[in-house]
């Protein structure tokens, strides 16, 4: 009886060793990004091969950009087209995607009429790599469509990839091991810097009032602030009777001089959510050098270092001579470096040499000239 017995579980687990299964799982991963166009009817004006690049996002496990060009399509004004693009910034061949661009109205909602929609397609980082449409909207039809206000427009991109997981369970000869299930949620990608962000603005629990140069006043909260500089942290730590707000309960007052109400503000925002606040590219170059001051007289390194690097793309004859002072005072040695790379052209140097700024370098960085006429 239990040689019988042996010889039928022997048997069951031969047949259950055999057993094997796989199985193909396609899922959608939704990305989007909202681009605006500031100052568009200026952008007509400019050389009929010029185009603008957003900055890069990801959506779908994929880095992105959008193409702007004024000129996309057409040879009369009336018929011109505006064109838009999506560009990939990978080298591999992406999994199956589709794409939309809407323009939107003025509550931030896509406007069907005005929506365009490829086919399932691929981007790889060789002939495939830009893709759009050079028809997007007819410039007339922008102007009567109400979604043209202050000289501006907003585009929505909206991408789906479809990914696909091919997950196999083969038990073979009581070898094997079973594969682990596919992924049934999709994880949505943080939004605590959103939260903090709205911490932040709608002043829920702030402990901390700051005043900044006698003109604006902030509330924020004495932990976050303490947590993310050692400047914050020693003077919210070192706070003395005098420095509390008469009636608030333990709340604590800041004086801060030196820097401007909406650098502070910039400043601010980063601190909560380790991210610039959105400005336009005319007070980028300003903001920038206020920005990397402020960050490096509270030790916030990241920031220092994501001003110096605004600063190094926009290096002109005009503002080369204070990059290059700020870029001495403050230790930005790769915004130095930019700087005298940038004189020492022969043509540029001539120019710089005309302008007001050059005293500047004279007189606070005599070594760079140096080194530049050697």
């Amino acid at each position: 009886m239990e040689t019988t017995t042996a010889a039928l579980l022997s048997a069951a687990g031969r047949r259950i060793s055999r057993c094997s299964a796989s199985s193909i799982v396609w899922r959608e991963v939704r990305g989007q990004h909202k681009l605006t166009i500031d100052g568009c009817i200026p952008s007509t004006k400019l050389p009929r091969d010029w185009s603008a690049t957003s900055k890069t996002f990801e959506a779908g496990g994929y880095k992105w950009q959008i193409t702007y060009e004024p000129y996309g399509y057409g040879n009369s004004w009336s018929d011109k087209y505006i064109s838009v693009e999506l560009v990939y910034g990978g080298r591999q061949q992406t999994d199956p995607l589709e794409f939309t661009f809407s323009l939107l109205d003025q509550a931030g909602k896509p406007v069907p009429r005005y929506s365009r929609s490829t086919e399932i397609c691929f981007f790889n980082g060789d002939h495939k790599r830009k893709q759009g449409f050079h028809n997007f909207i007819r410039w007339k039809d922008l102007e009567e469509s109400g979604c043209l206000r202050d000289n501006r427009f907003a585009i929505q991109c909206d991408i789906t990839v479809i990914k696909d997981w091919a997950l196999n369970s083969d038990v073979n000869n009581g070898g094997g091991a079973a594969a682990p299930p596919p992924a049934r949620v999709v994880v949505p990608p943080s939004n605590l810097r959103e939260h903090l962000n709205n911490l932040l603005w709608k002043k829920q629990g702030t402990d901390v009032t700051i005043h900044v140069g006698g003109e604006a006043t902030f509330d924020a909260h004495g932990w976050l602030l303490a947590a993310r500089s050692p400047v914050f942290e020693a003077a919210l730590l070192s706070a003395t009777k005098d420095d509390k707000v008469p009636g608030g309960g333990g709340r604590r007052r800041m004086e801060i001089q030196g820097v401007e109400p909406k650098v502070f503000k910039a400043l601010l925002h980063f601190m909560y959510t380790d991210a610039l606040p959105e400005m336009k590219e005319r007070d980028t170059t300003a903001m920038a050098k206020g920005l990397l001051a402020a960050a490096h007289g509270y030790k916030l390194q990241r920031l220092k270092l994501m001003c110096e690097d605004m600063l190094c793309k926009r290096i002109e004859v005009n503002t080369v001579a204070e990059n290059l002072v700020v870029a001495e005072q403050l230790g930005c040695r790769a915004l130095k470096d930019a700087c005298v790379e940038f004189i020492s052209v022969p043509g540029n140097l001539k120019a710089v040499m005309e302008t007001k700024g050059f005293e500047k370098i004279r007189a606070n960085c005599p070594s760079v000239l140096i080194q530049i006429f050697l």
